[in-house]
């Protein structure tokens, strides 16, 4: 029962990550359009890009870490 618990939760936060991840990169492109610079423009979709990567690989690495071990 627990793996089933840890299953869902996983799914349930790669689901709401990746929802949020669409939602950003949207905003972001919106945002872009009135900045001049370009490594500004480049730098949101890094940081962005870092910190939802950072979270899929945490609820990858829940489910993996406490169901093999």
């Amino acid at each position: 029962m627990a793996y089933v618990l840890l299953i869902i939760a996983t799914l349930i936060g790669l689901g709401i990550s990746l929802f949020f991840l669409r939602k950003n990169v949207i905003r972001i492109r919106e945002k872009n359009k009135n900045e001049p610079k370009a490594y500004k423009r480049g730098l949101n979709y890094v940081l962005t890009g870092l910190w939802y990567g950072y979270l899929i690989v945490f609820f990858v690495g829940l489910t993996i870490n406490n169901t093999i071990f």
